[in-house]
């Protein structure tokens, strides 16, 4: 899961001929231009994700962890909202610290017909003008975010030679770029406030390169982690991030995204080698070589990682893999608070455990899982835990865990070591937004996510449980 923060940098900041010119104003616009991270993107450049919630009235639910993340859900609303949204927002502003308006505002010119046929000589068959098609990349679901426009037209180019080719009109013609990838983020940057060209990098998914020896693989950043995790099994390797079902591997990166496993590898940014990115004048970059040390120049690849589409569009990435484990066991176990439960966490990582992951699930995520499944998990805060490593090391894990896990009012400790037993349980937490929805099917979701530090974690967990169970709205809280 990816931070609900957003940068917010116009495109026509970094429109040059000159490469070094780019880079300069682009890291001018970061240092003296970004305004508040929690301000909703604006005219993005980049790849991934979704949104569209078509709300008259909400309120933040607030839930946390070392990442994580909130829902929730309300009834729909009218359905003529979403057809009259354009004329009905005309007095609604955005932007600037505390907004709570989740419209973004924009100004859409007539799509030059010229730009629409040197598109079609570039791509061929793989462009859209479909406005079932157009509404569905503009108009995204479960998300904070919503534009009042979609995108005029959309482009599915097949190597990074079309995308350069692209971007180059469209600086040309000064026509928005949005890129798009497995759209399941929240971040609102796939929005297309201003229309313009829509990005999607769907037909290039191939895996390029795969270095067994040196534990790395160059792909396509339209591949999504889940299908090169298939990919790399056979040699032994994984990709150690698993932000969710969907999600691709250049989406990935626009929003330096994070996972259940990053509690032990880290995000993306501590798990890409290097970057291929077209700039905004359609200019080529390679960000670092495929050595892992290197201490030439500016680190360019993590300037990039997390820019939400502000500098680039990434069209080659390069990862660093992990052996897959010996051995892994899963456990369950149960608490009468979240705080009991969060308290475990926090106890769990200071004991200096390397845990492969924990998460949390508060009883009203657990009620939406027994609902959806078909389960008779207890109602209750339940902690999950992987840990990995040789048979006897993650089996002493487990047992160092389950003292823990007695010392702070926890019960039920279970464990699974069966490969079927673990997937079917993690299949159950990745799959928790569509349990929601068949908890409360007539309902839509609305999902923030925060960070906070270790230390902070058990504290905002309670008082952002006592603020989500006196709302109006079900809300459930999972974190990890």
């Amino acid at each position: 899961m990816s931070n609900f923060f957003s940068s917010w940098l116009w495109l026509s900041r970094f429109r040059s001929s000159s490469l070094n010119h780019s880079f300069h104003r682009a890291l001018h616009s970061i240092t003296t231009a970004t305004p508040h991270k929690n301000a909703p993107t604006s005219s993005n450049f980049f790849n991934s994700h979704r949104t569209n919630n078509p709300w008259t009235n909400w309120s933040i639910p607030l839930a946390l962890a070392l990442s994580a993340g909130s829902l929730s859900l309300q009834p729909h609303s009218d359905p003529s909202f979403s057809d009259s949204l354009d004329s009905d927002i005309s007095g609604v502003s955005i932007g600037g610290k505390g907004s709570t308006q989740y419209v973004v505002k924009g100004s859409q010119k007539e799509f030059p017909q010229e730009l629409l046929e040197e598109l079609k000589i570039i791509c061929k068959d793989n462009i859209s003008l479909d406005y079932d098609e157009r509404y569905f990349h503009g108009k995204p679901q479960n998300s904070f975010h919503k534009a009042v426009n979609i995108p005029d037209v959309i482009v599915y180019p097949r190597s990074e030679e079309e995308v350069s080719k692209i971007v180059k009109l469209c600086n040309i013609h000064k026509i928005p770029i949005v890129p798009y990838g497995g759209a399941t983020s929240i971040e609102g940057h796939t929005l297309s406030p201003n229309g313009g060209v829509c990005i999607d990098m769907a037909s290039m998914q191939k895996v390029k390169a795969l270095h067994v020896d040196d534990m790395d693989v160059v792909v396509d950043p339209g591949i999504g982690w889940m299908e090169l995790n298939e990919y790399l099994e056979p040699f032994g390797l994984f990709f150690p991030l698993d932000p969710g079902p969907g999600a691709s591997i250049g989406g990935m990166c626009a929003t330096r995204c994070s996972g259940s496993l990053a509690v032990r590898y880290g995000t993306m940014r501590d798990n890409v080698i290097s970057l291929k990115v077209v700039l905004a004048n359609g200019d080529i970059v390679k960000t670092a070589s495929r050595a892992r040390k290197s201490a030439a120049g500016y680190d360019l690849t993590r300037l990039m990682i997390g820019s939400e589409g502000t500098l680039g569009v990434i069209t080659e990435v390069t990862l660093r893999l992990q052996k897959i484990p010996q051995c892994s066991v899963v456990a369950m176990c149960n608490f009468p608070s979240v705080k009991d439960a969060a308290d475990v966490a926090i106890a769990t990582m200071m004991s200096g455990i390397q845990v492969s992951r924990v998460e949390l699930l508060d009883e009203v995520q657990i009620k939406a899982i027994n609902i959806a499944n078909g389960k008779n998990f207890p109602e209750c805060p339940t902690l999950m835990f992987e840990f990995i490593g040789t048979e006897a090391y993650a089996r002493e894990q487990t047992q160092i865990v389950r003292k823990i896990v007695s010392e702070h009012n926890g019960s039920d400790f279970v464990f699974a070591e069966e490969p079927e037993a673990k997937k079917e349980l993690w299949k159950i937490r990745k799959e928790a937004l569509w349990a929601c929805f068949a908890m409360a099917p007539n309902m839509e979701a609305m999902i923030s996510d925060v960070c906070v530090p270790l230390s902070h974690l058990a504290d905002i967990i309670s008082r952002s449980k006592k603020e989500l169970d006196a709302s109006s709205l079900v809300c459930d809280c999972s974190c990890w």
